[in-house]
């Protein structure tokens, strides 16, 4: 499999293998760094192993970081075609740096997919400092080179100011425990996913189910986003509503629900309708468009595409010596930023010639066109302000 990459589909999908994870976060997106927040190890094997064998069947190089079993237990488990990484105690990956190596140089050669299943080990054997660091090198490493790695990261084992840090760093962050899953980060993944609450389920080959907890999930959210904005605790809340902190915790974890009393008395107490209390997450107040990493290069990428947000930008690939031209009308402010090569702008009375790095504000004028010069690949961005 040396030199094979993975790669999206025409739709610039990448499969985990899950078809349900996949209809939930719209699948993966090449150079995503997965965290899973669960003490559920089986359950979090079970996607790892569908995850792998996913890359094994497109072909892609897959390597297996094992800190407990051993590589044998995992090539019987997973075939012959996976890489084990054996790094646990007084074995050769067992060190924090020759791992980071292996992992960064294998990806930069062919980025496939990536299993860490112990971070928790690396925490118990290095400290939590430089597991976490460990971790906060490699994960911008491999989102960089476009690999795809899944990282199992046990919540008791590791703690909450742990995984807080590690939220910080990576792409996304699924919570499993007690049967359900939450999705407390997506990022650039399908608009409302985050804070989605599902059931987990099992077929009987193994393979992982995921059913929507629509309900519960809603007040799930709405309770933990009421607590944060008001500063409350679990105690608090529950003296607002007449229950429990338990009723509280419980109904947060999407376990169980409230009654409609329960939601009348907290939605008076909060001066709140039951439908704001109930309403999906808020934008996070930001937009993220992912470059292109499918390998092909379209001639016109709209990055952000909004006309209500004020401001669209689009990628635009020239190949060597090409001519083009912005792919919609547009009246009012542009901005055109070289990424690379040497590109000719036409603005009509003027043609500049811009470097990488430079960058044009067309104020009174019209971006007309432009110019690749070279016999190279360019790349720039225009950026419009409606």
């Amino acid at each position: 499999m040396k030199g094979v990459r993975d790669t999206a589909d025409a739709a610039g999908r990448v499969s985990s293998g899950v078809a349900d994870l996949d209809d939930l976060l719209g699948s993966l997106i090449l150079g995503d760094n997965v965290v899973w927040a669960s003490d559920d190890v089986e359950v979090v094997i079970a996607f790892e192993d569908a995850f792998v064998g996913e890359g094994v069947r497109r072909g892609v190089p897959c390597h297996y970081v094992t800190t407990t079993e051993t590589p044998r237990e995992v090539e019987e488990r997973l075939g012959p075609q996976v890489a084990v990484l054996d790094a646990r105690p007084k074995r050769l990956f067992a060190d924090p740096m020759l791992l980071e190596q292996t992992l960064v140089e294998a990806a930069r050669t062919a980025p496939g997919r990536v299993v860490v299943e112990g971070l928790d080990t690396f925490a118990r054997r290095l400290g939590a400092k430089r597991a976490l660091g460990l971790f906060s090198r490699v994960c911008p490493q491999l989102f960089d080179l476009g690999a795809i790695a899944y990282w199992r990261a046990p919540r008791r084992a590791l703690g909450a100011s742990f995984l807080d840090q590690v939220r910080k760093v990576t792409q996304c962050v699924l919570e499993i425990t007690g049967g359900q899953l939450r999705v407390l980060k997506a990022e650039g993944h399908r608009t409302g996913t985050q804070g989605r609450l599902l059931r987990v389920e099992r077929e009987p080959d193994g393979t992982p189910r995921l059913h929507s907890e629509r309900s519960l999930g809603r007040l799930a959210q709405g309770l933990r986003r009421l607590r944060e904005e008001r500063h409350l605790s679990q105690a608090e809340l529950g003296r607002l509503a007449g229950v429990s902190p338990s009723a509280i915790s419980q109904a947060e974890s999407g376990r169980r629900g409230l009654s409609l009393d329960t939601l009348v008395t907290l939605s008076e107490q909060v001066q709140l309708s039951i439908d704001e209390l109930l309403a999906h997450d808020p934008e996070p107040g930001y937009v993220l468009a992912r470059r292109d990493r499918t390998g092909i290069a379209s001639p016109q990428t709209a990055l952000l595409d909004d006309p209500d947000a004020g401001l669209r930008a689009y990628l635009i690939h020239l190949r060597p010596g090409e001519d083009g031209g912005p792919p919609i009308p547009h009246k009012g402010l542009e901005v055109v930023v070289v990424a690379s090569g040497l590109i000719q702008l036409d603005l009509g009375t003027a043609m500049p010639v811009m470097r990488a790095g430079d960058a044009v504000l067309a104020t009174r004028v019209v971006v007309a066109g432009w110019r690749n010069l070279l016999g190279e690949p360019a790349r720039l961005f225009w950026i419009l302000r409606d």
